[in-house]
């Protein structure tokens, strides 16, 4: 993530705001409010240029304060930073273009332009083209490449309506066209996605409101053939089975009461997420023989999944005691499990002093597995398999924040979490209907117990250099594992140095090292061997430098020391890759 601030920040230049800060010459004394959001899943190991997003779309900093765990982030994901006040954020450039290029083959590309751009309306359209392609490291007998190739291109349009309401409207497409070396049985694959999304947000005194409708459609384009381990006895080739699709229907909406603060005191959300299904496999497993499972794939028992939610809460904020207490009520439509559960939804912080304060989060609930999420977390694992839901109980941190002294600060946090029906990927042995033997890389439904906790350490320096140093571990046995962790790491080690030399120039060193990796090998009947994944030991550095207020050059590499470990089984990763290139606004 530090290596993507960089990028982000020659990128995000087209969109930000116009003016200025000026010194403070005044001291002012803070009162902090700690709201602590889920951390947002990245594909762990692949190169997502993202020169840059979208066109800014509006944020309203009165909305509810209520929080989702963060959907994996897309590759080609959105911009959205902060508008504030009366009006959207101005920019004095319309335009912007970026081109990157890495060898032996890493690309990106991206143009935007904001038709109108005013103080209350804004109209936008954007493009971006992202690309890779990598040998694999020699270890095994794989021909060809790993490749990808993605293209997006998108609208939006903000209006401010009044002073106190607003309207939104976007759109987008995506193509992918995927790759994989030769021996793999389903080498090439490509992939059409398009949201849209509708939303409103009002204020009426001290009633506010805001609703969103969006619909997703996200679906496989080549027809796949299932990788038999058995022999057909007459020597055939396996029918091909139709490439899996999805259509998303989603609304959500609610009301907040604010009485005489800028966060709600009380109020309610909710939401109806459906996930209509076409085509493509599940796994069903059977008991054939007492104590002895054995997986099947089988067409979707169920073509549409749903999950309505009502989430009512009531906040308080005296002194430096913050906090919000609801509950999530879920009720499932369609498929297998329970379809009545209740998840407590707290979030707790304690100033307890200028530097040292406390925070707490309990929250839970259903949870969607679309194809669209396991293709942002692994774009080479997908064309067929579809996936019924998930359930987390409970999901509980506890963390403490320290500082800062003289530019230092430290923190404290750690979890437990309860997760059932988790998806995990997995290498498994699947029958098919006439009992013959699969064997492939997919994800498995795991009930998981397990906990994390970790610390770390900041420094800041007159905005010249900003330093990060973090530790953290997990447990990651086969149902004793922390879920939001898929590679199933013991340890994880974070650090990151940025410097700000000169005005123009931004340095940053960054460096990951994930251990203990794995994944599991599922049998037959039910037996979980351990599957080894690799460390991570990622080393990156990048640079930029803004020639004019309006062009910059930047360089960045990725996975310096050129490790080559695993996505998931079988999937391996780019070893070093970056971007060497240019960005404009114009």
């Amino acid at each position: 993530m530090t290596t993507l601030r960089s990028i982000a920040a020659i990128a995000l230049s087209a969109a930000a705001l116009a003016s200025q800060a000026k010194d403070l010459k005044t001291e002012i004394t803070v009162d902090r409010t700690i709201v602590p959001v889920e951390r947002e899943a990245t594909r762990l190991g692949s190169l997502t240029p993202q020169l840059l997003s979208s066109p800014v779309t509006m944020r309203r900093l009165s909305l509810a304060d209520y929080t989702n765990p963060a959907e994996i982030t897309r590759s080609a994901s959105t911009l959205e930073p902060a508008a504030y006040g009366e009006t959207l954020a101005l920019s004095p450039y319309k335009g912007y273009a970026a081109l990157g290029y890495f060898p032996t083959f890493n690309i990106g590309a991206s143009a935007g332009y904001k038709f109108i751009d005013n103080s209350r309306t804004r109209l936008g359209a954007w493009l971006q083209y992202d690309g890779y392609s990598y040998k694999p490291s020699g270890d095994g007998d794989l021909n060809g490449n790993y490749g990808n190739n993605t293209v997006s291109v998108g609208a939006s349009f903000d209006q401010r309506v009044g002073s106190k309401s607003s309207l939104g409207v976007h759109a987008a497409y995506t193509f992918a066209d995927l790759r994989l070396p030769d021996e793999f049985i389903n080498n090439r694959q490509n992939v059409n996605a398009f949201d849209a999304d509708l939303s409103w947000w009002s204020r009426a005194g001290l009633v506010g409101y805001h609703a969103k409708a969006s619909f997703s459609h996200f679906s496989y384009g080549k027809d796949m053939t299932l990788n038999v381990l058995d022999e057909i006895p007459d020597g055939s080739i396996a029918t091909p089975y139709k490439a899996a699709s999805e259509n998303r229907f989603n609304f959500n909406g609610g009301i907040g009461f604010f009485g005489s603060s800028v966060a709600p005191r009380g109020g309610i959300e909710v939401s109806a997420d459906f996930i209509s299904r076409s085509n493509g496999l599940e796994t069903i497993a059977k008991e054939t023989r007492p104590d002895y499972f054995v997986n099947f794939a089988s067409p979707i028992s169920a073509g549409t999944l749903g999950i309505v939610s009502v989430t009512p809460y009531y906040a308080f904020h005296s002194g430096r005691f913050h906090g919000r207490i609801g509950a999530k009520i879920d009720l499932s439509v369609g498929g297998e499990g329970k379809k009545f559960h209740i998840a407590p939804a707290v979030m707790l912080d304690w100033n307890v002093a200028s530097q040292f304060a406390i925070y707490a989060r309990i929250n839970g609930g259903e949870q969607l597995n679309s194809l669209r999420s396991l293709y942002d977390y692994c774009p080479f694992v997908g064309g067929l398999w579809q996936y019924q839901r998930s359930h987390v109980p409970v999901t509980a941190d506890l963390g403490f924040n320290i500082g800062s002294f003289k530019g230092f600060s430290a923190r404290l946090f750690g979890g437990y979490a309860i997760a059932n029906d988790w998806l995990m990927p997995q290498f498994a042995e699947i029958n098919t209907p006439s009992s013959q033997t699969l064997g492939l890389t997919n994800y498995g439904a795991y009930d998981l117990k397990g906990w994390h906790a970790g610390i770390g350490f900041s420094y800041d320096w007159r905005s010249i250099v900003k330093a990060d140093l973090s530790a953290e571990t997990a447990s990651n046995d086969e149902t004793k594992a922390y879920y939001l962790w898929r590679d199933r790491a013991k340890y994880v080690i974070n650090a990151s140095v940025e410097a700000k030399p000169i005005k123009a120039l931004k340095i940053a060193v960054g460096y990951q090292l994930r251990t203990d990796r794995h994944n599991y090998f599922n049998v037959k009947d039910e037996i979980f061997q351990p599957i080894n994944l690799k460390s991570v030991s990622d080393l990156s550095v990048s640079a930029s430098y803004a020639v004019t207020d309006a062009f910059t050059v930047f360089a960045r590499g990725e996975n310096l020391l050129n490790r080559r470990y695993f996505l998931l089984t079988d999937i391996e990763a780019q070893g070093i890759k970056g971007l060497i290139g240019i960005s404009y606004k114009f």
